[in-house]
């Protein structure tokens, strides 16, 4: 493709001005194809330019690129660069490009030349148009270079218009105390977060200096204010702005029982769910759920603060609370850094005897896992079994008179006639039931506090 240039200038997009210089490039063309018909000649067209910035005019790698989608009229386009996207594999302002991302005025540092692709709407690569064009300055980046060549001490206050010079044009400490007159510098002049604690002397700033009600709750930085820095009985009731102090303003044991008057807080001061578990005290969650406490529960994954009692072997140092309950008696574990917790699947649950004599086997009960509990303890466990009992029925023997007869052992008396004997017998019946002893049940988790 061919493609001649008209011009290429900097201009700002607003009319120029000393001490605003523009970040936008403006960039004016107009190509033709191989055959010298101009682009978009008949129609406007919309074609990708690609536009890549070297610091040589041949070969080299782009130290900027960026694309645009630009419309050409009769082979006319007009772009404002710097309002690309990146391209891959090369820094530019924004993905795809190579991170971090930079911007055009960045990179303007020596000499600069710009190459430029057009999109012939075919899928062949595009060749750059040669050759580079290089970038020179405008009137007012030649006012800029002498902004860059100031003296020391050559610019004035009455030379600075108000705002122009911002935190970020001053250098560390280069502003000293000895520099402000009392007083000049107001509290509309300080930008939010400008004066930072490490910036100001210690008692340098005094009560008198502060107006009433100039340091609001978004001008203190969170716990840059110690206990130790609030005089007693400074700061009031009337003081502090209705829901200005919230739960994370206040440091982890920062205030004590002794320093909240009776009645001071009402349940209208408390947010929602600003007071969550792991801010009670132990003593409150013991009272609450103690650890050890074993409820049924109908989910099947254990809630936050619970485990399933499943038998699991479980750290004793991460659950110290539940090993100092329950110890070894739903099994030791690995018998040093693990225990067990209690495995109630498919049991029932029974009250421990405690010598009230209502389980007459408590002294076989035996223990859950290794290590565990047994006898009349908590943890131990024992199999299903029926009360001993015995079930005899009542049935007729008979045999023939004549011939040989083996009678049985338990048979009773008498004869029923000349030519036959009847005689009774206890048998046992055949046994009947399922796979196990059960009442009418309905399944649930057990899980246990931790």
């Amino acid at each position: 493709m061919k493609i001649p240039f008209a011009s290429l200038f900097l201009a700002a997009t607003a009319a120029l001005s000393f001490g605003n210089t523009p970040i936008l490039m403006s960039y004016q063309g107009r190509v033709s194809d191989a055959a010298g018909v101009l682009i978009g000649s008949s129609a406007p067209v919309n074609r990708t330019m690609t536009f890549k910035f070297y610091s040589t005019s041949t070969g080299g790698t782009p130290v900027y690129a960026e694309a645009q989608t630009v419309t050409i009229s009769a082979g006319e386009f007009s772009v404002l660069l710097g309002n690309g996207t990146g391209v891959s594999t090369f820094r530019g302002p924004s993905a795809p490009a190579v991170t971090p991302y930079i911007t055009l005025p960045s990179i303007m540092n020596g000499n600069i030349y710009l190459g430029v692709t057009v999109d012939d709407g075919t899928a062949a690569a595009d060749p750059e148009i040669a050759p580079r064009q290089q970038l020179v300055s405008a009137a007012y980046s030649f006012r800029a270079a002498v902004a860059d060549s100031v003296v020391d001490g050559s610019l004035s206050t009455n030379m600075l218009a108000d705002t122009s010079v911002t935190t970020n044009k001053i250098g560390s400490n280069q502003v000293t105390t000895v520099k402000i007159a009392d007083s000049n510098i107001t509290t509309a002049k300080i930008a939010t977060g400008a004066i930072t604690t490490d910036r100001i002397a210690t008692g340098a700033i005094t009560n008198d200096r502060i107006a009433a009600n100039a340091v609001t709750t978004d001008k203190i930085a969170d716990n840059t204010i110690a206990t130790a820095d609030i005089g007693n009985n400074q700061v009031t009731n009337a003081k502090i702005a209705n829901e200005s102090v919230n739960s994370v303003k206040i440091a982890d044991s920062s205030i004590l029982n002794e320093d909240i008057a009776d009645g001071a807080i009402s349940n209208g001061k408390i947010a929602a769910g600003s007071v969550d578990l792991n801010k009670l005290v132990d003593a409150v969650k013991q009272s609450l759920c103690p650890p050890g406490t074993i409820i049924a529960y109908a989910g099947d994954t254990a809630p936050a603060g619970w485990l399933m009692c499943n038998g699991a072997a479980v750290s004793r140092s991460g659950y110290a609370d539940l090993y100092s309950v329950v110890g070894n008696r739903f099994g030791y574990g690995n018998n040093s850094s693990t225990f067990n917790v209690p495995d109630f699947r498919g049991r029932f649950l029974r009250g421990r005897d405690g010598n009230a004599a209502r389980d007459p086997d408590r002294g076989s009960r035996t223990a859950m896992n290794p290590g565990g509990a047994a006898g009349d303890a908590v943890g131990s466990v024992q199999g299903h079994e029926f009360l001993f009992h015995s079930h005899d029925y009542q049935d007729i023997y008979h045999s023939e008179y004549n011939g040989t007869v083996t009678l049985p052992s338990n048979r009773g008396s008498g004869d029923t006639d000349g030519d036959n004997r009847g005689y009774e017998i206890t048998r046992t019946s055949a046994a009947r039931g399922g796979n196990e002893t059960r009442p009418i049940n309905a399944n649930v988790n057990y899980i246990i506090k931790f």
